[in-house]
């Protein structure tokens, strides 16, 4: 069944079997390593709260594109004053026997604000309001004491020095959508990561789980040594001594099965942590295919070959983000270094009347326009100290990233080749110990058939099965750390993912 682990612009899909792997489909109860990485990827904690930090990282990008979204207002204002009025106001006015103000006033505006990538903020705006006074009253003589205005005012602040242009406004903009891709890589990263973990435990315990019954079999071959020796003594055709080095084979042999065992529970124990399964789990069926040769092409080996790999490296793809970032937080730094120069501007249409209809039938015309346009000027006094020392840290923060990002890119090469070199000495030497096993056999069959024409002494043909056994020990050994480094090379790479069934794509 696919398995699909969904993340912020993530989507984990299970493709097929490794090209080692597809030799035959494993039956449905052996834990392969391919459903191993798969349960894993879906199970693991740290998995989990990277593909959580990536969807924040999403969340925080999808918030900061709203910054060139209009933002609409609306205001609604009721006034009343009831009060008395001075005498300066009384002679000012023609109402010079009203001596007490009582008004009520209704206002309502409503309008746009946007942001430019100027850096300019402008405003859009309706006014409209409607005043009762007996003022009004006392002034018109007909008994009604409205009076209503009307504008459309336009008002634009265009910074000229500091805060001008993308590299001040988008600043916060740019920075999130690189955390965004950050989020991503990391999630990569750990997946690498945990997966190249989690098989190495696989390895392990696939290796204890095979020797287990091959260390069974070298007990029971001391044990028949020692009784071959006890017959031997008793004929009287070997030392006492014999009896004695038998005797402490076997208790060698009883030691190595006790440590195998431990393994066993140790390397059970990290994968029920590593797959969030009670303790009671374990003793599963294991994956037991030999790795299959590898041929190494010319383009692998070639001294150059991981250049074409390092941009598929998370740890250089995050630093070399975290340049890009810091880059954009240095130039938004140095733009705050600038003096505050702006330039101001505003536009406004008016009109007047005894009802709203009147008052709004000029506005559209501009038959009584009102504008003016102005300079603001802002320095701070002593000079721009504390701007200047937040663009020199951060001069310094990008001398660190693009000193992390050589880093990892040095890094990832000197890693890479290392772990080639690691995988080509592995599968030498798994060859090797392939073939030693198959001559210790031919020479195991050929004792056997001498002890069949009592040719050969029974002492021989055990020792001959105990070097045979070891030998195969030593193959199970270099087999998986042939997986092992596999794996690692497989990590490096950027197989590791596809080859074990996990897919990423970026929506």
């Amino acid at each position: 069944m696919p398995l699909r682990c969904v993340g912020a612009a993530v989507l984990l899909l299970v493709a097929g079997l490794p090209a080692a792997m597809a030799q035959g489909e494993p039956a449905p109860d052996v834990l392969t390593p391919r459903r191993f990485v798969q349960l894993a990827v879906d199970r693991n904690a740290e998995i989990a709260y990277a593909r959580l930090q990536s969807r924040i990282a999403d969340r925080g990008f999808v918030a900061e594109s709203t910054l060139y979204q209009p933002v609409s207002f609306t205001s609604v204002r009721h006034e009343s004053r009831y009060r008395q009025r001075t005498a300066e106001e009384q002679l000012a006015t023609l109402s010079a026997r009203t001596s007490v103000l009582d008004e009520m006033v209704n206002t309502a505006e409503t309008g746009l604000r946007m942001r430019a990538a100027t850096g300019a903020e402008i405003t859009t705006s309706v006014q409209r309001s409607l005043k009762r006074s007996n003022l009004i009253a006392s002034l018109y003589n007909d008994g009604d004491d409205r009076e209503a205005s009307a504008q459309l005012v336009v008002t634009v602040r265009q910074p000229l020095l500091k805060g001008r242009g993308t590299d001040a406004v988008e600043a916060d903009l740019r920075v999130a959508e690189l955390e965004r891709e950050v989020g991503q890589w990391t999630l990569r990263q750990q997946l690498l990561k945990m997966s190249s973990d989690a098989l190495v435990v696989y390895w392990q315990l696939q290796r204890a789980y095979r020797s287990q019954p091959v260390r069974q079999r070298l007990l029971e071959n001391a044990r028949e040594a020692l009784d071959d020796a006890r017959e031997r003594i008793g004929a009287g055709r070997v030392a006492m001594t014999v009896e004695d080095e038998a005797r402490a084979l076997l208790s060698m042999r009883e030691s190595e099965l006790l440590r195998n065992a431990q393994l066993i529970a140790e390397a059970e124990g990290r994968i029920r942590t590593i797959l969030d399964l009670p303790p009671g789990d374990g003793a599963w069926k294991l994956f037991d295919t030999a790795p299959a040769a590898m041929a190494t092409s010319a383009e692998v080996s070639s001294p150059t070959a991981w250049e074409s790999r390092v941009d598929q490296w998370p740890a250089y793809q995050i630093a070399s983000l975290r340049v890009r970032q810091n880059q954009h937080r240095l130039d938004f730094a140095r733009n705050q270094t600038l003096p505050q120069l702006d330039l101001q501007a505003n536009w406004g249409s008016h009109g007047l009347g005894r009802n709203p209809r009147a008052a709004a039938q000029p506005v559209p015309h501009n038959r009584y326009p009102d504008w003016y346009v102005g300079l603001y000027f802002e320095q701070p006094l002593g000079g721009t100290t504390r701007p200047d020392a937040q663009y020199e840290g951060q001069q310094l923060k990008l001398q660190q990233a693009e000193l992390e990002a050589r880093n990892a890119r040095v890094s990832f090469g000197n890693d890479w080749q290392a772990r080639l070199l690691t995988l080509q000495l592995a599968q030498r030497d798994a060859d090797q110990l392939r073939a030693d096993l198959k001559s210790r056999v031919e020479l195991l069959r050929a004792d056997e058939t001498g002890l069949r024409d009592q040719l050969v002494p029974r002492a021989r043909v055990l020792r001959r099965e105990a070097e045979k056994l070891e030998s195969e020990l030593r193959l199970i050994e270099g087999e998986a750390r042939l997986w092992t480094a596999l794996t690692q090379f497989q990590q490096a790479d950027g197989q590791l993912l596809p080859a074990y069934g996990v897919e990423l794509a970026w929506q």
